[in-house]
């Protein structure tokens, strides 16, 4: 080989990257072509299989692992040959749809089963859904959990939490839960996640359709509203869970993944249904009647669900650098649960 300087060589440099690390120089000493393809196939194995290696060593607890969302994350965890632990009221359920993942059976109101499971764990996948209690639960759990040797904690929240103080009920239960977990001592790092509103409250929005053809909501018929994607929210920290915990650190993750108006999604219901579906608008007392007489949620987050996220539209910047792909658009969500809206 020669140099451009005009300078002799007497071997060649090949560079290998493993992992994101740090380029290695390798020195071939003017081997045959062929013999330098199987040293590079040799390296290329050798860093796959110590990838390989260092996600065995790695396991996840799980709690929350049986809904929209839990139920994806364990799905991606388990694809990659991640070690995973459900912690359950239901062990036959989990049994049945995740028999290659371990199971602890216990509840919020004792937490002495999760204690003694989660030791050796170095990473835990947290939802809960109690929002009257989530700040008390998310706190004794990451407490138990950074002192049983957890490294980093991936928290589903809200974006709820950017929201003034106090304005929100919901708003303030993520915030009071960030805040229990941020305030454990000697912790390891915290990811929080923060949604705005799900694709899937979608599901239960579908019983007027189907009886008569019409979305019902409150705002403008072409007034944009934020939406994301629980395959989104699920991909995400199972992507968070496998990568450098330094990485990450202390994050916090917004995640609006597509903006669309109730004009818009009307349309993508009809071609997705094959019917002619319009939008209707209706009043906030209308609204409020059905979420607490229909839907039966309490009246402060049905309060909440009037008016929040009014106005934050804008798709997060970083969500397509997160996942390594554009967010899920509302059509390719319809599509992928078309089943749900015939």
């Amino acid at each position: 080989m020669k140099r451009t300087d005009g300078m002799n060589l007497s071997h060649r440099e090949l560079s290998v990257k493993g992992n994101g690390k740090r380029a290695i120089r390798l020195r071939t000493n003017n081997l045959p072509e062929h013999l330098i393809s199987w040293q590079m196939v040799n390296i290329r194995l050798k860093f796959k299989l110590l990838f390989i290696k260092k996600a065995m060593a790695e396991k996840v607890f799980i709690v929350g692992g049986t809904g929209h969302i839990g139920e994806l994350v364990v799905k991606y965890l388990l694809d990659k040959g991640v070690s995973v632990t459900l912690y359950t009221r239901s062990p036959a359920k989990v049994e049945q749809q995740f028999p290659q993942a371990a199971i602890v059976q216990g509840d919020y109101d004792d937490l002495s089963p999760l204690e003694e499971g989660i030791t050796g764990h170095t990473r835990l996948f947290l939802l809960v859904a109690d929002l009257q209690n989530m700040p008390r639960i998310k706190g004794a759990i990451a407490k138990k959990a950074y002192a049983a040797g957890v490294q980093q904690i991936v928290d589903v929240s809200s974006l709820a939490v950017t929201l003034d103080w106090r304005s929100t009920f919901l708003g303030n239960t993520h915030r009071l839960s960030e805040e229990a977990i941020l305030s454990v001592p000697n912790r390891g790092t915290y990811v929080a996640l923060r949604p705005t509103m799900f694709l899937t409250n979608h599901l239960w929005m579908m019983q007027s359709v189907k009886e008569s053809n019409t979305l019902h909501h409150t705002v403008d018929a072409d007034e944009p509203e934020g939406w994301i994607s629980n395959n989104d929210i699920a991909e995400l920290a199972a992507i968070v869970l496998q990568e450098p915990i330094e990485k990450h650190g202390d994050a916090a993750y917004e995640m609006t993944g597509c903006a669309v108006t109730p004009a818009q999604r009307v349309a993508v219901l009809s071609k997705a249904t094959g019917r002619d579906i319009t939008y209707t608008k209706i009043t906030l007392k209308e609204k409020y009647e059905f979420l607490t007489k229909t839907m039966h949620i309490p009246h402060r987050m049905a309060i909440d669900l009037l008016t929040l996220f009014k106005g934050m539209s804008t798709v997060s910047p970083a969500l397509e650098i997160l996942l390594g792909r554009e967010p899920e658009s509302f059509e390719q969500w319809v599509e992928r649960n078309k089943s749900a809206f015939q």
